[in-house]
């Protein structure tokens, strides 16, 4: 049985970039990586997640996912994404605009209590930031 999801790792084409990205504007702290590692990769975590940027010219693919095509029947929501709760969804949504972060869709109430909003990263991976939630049955 799966006791957790260790990490997430993403490719990325500018790694100091989309370090100061997760860094700066989502507030992850910066953790050392194993010194056996050879190629261009950083760790993050933020509570419980934990992220791993890879840089493209060390990743057997390319950075970022291909581009969502919302209409009025298939929002951004239900494209492939990463979601991270956070404590203070508006002090995000601030920092997000601080920085000069486009907000894609939202605040928007879920449905499940949760209020939720979406942003991309710098290499066009898909980010949602939600309020936190108890997961039924947990």
């Amino acid at each position: 049985m799966i006791s957790n999801l260790s990490h997430v790792t993403l490719v990325v084409a500018d790694l100091e970039r989309s370090a100061a990205f997760y860094r700066d504007v989502l507030g992850f702290t910066e953790v050392p990586t194993p010194p056996s590692f050879t190629h261009a990769v950083r760790w993050f975590v933020s509570g419980s997640a934990e992220l791993h940027l890879i840089a493209a010219r060390d990743a057997p693919q390319e950075p970022g996912d291909k581009a969502a095509r919302p209409d009025p029947s298939r929002d951004i929501g239900r494209a492939r994404h990463v979601a991270f709760g956070v404590e203070d969804l508006e002090g995000m949504l601030a920092r997000l605009r601080q920085h000069g972060v486009q907000v894609l869709l939202g605040p928007r109430p879920r449905g499940d209590g949760v209020t939720q909003m979406y942003c991309m990263d710098p290499d066009g991976h898909l980010i949602e930031l939600h309020t936190p939630y108890e997961v039924p049955g947990l």
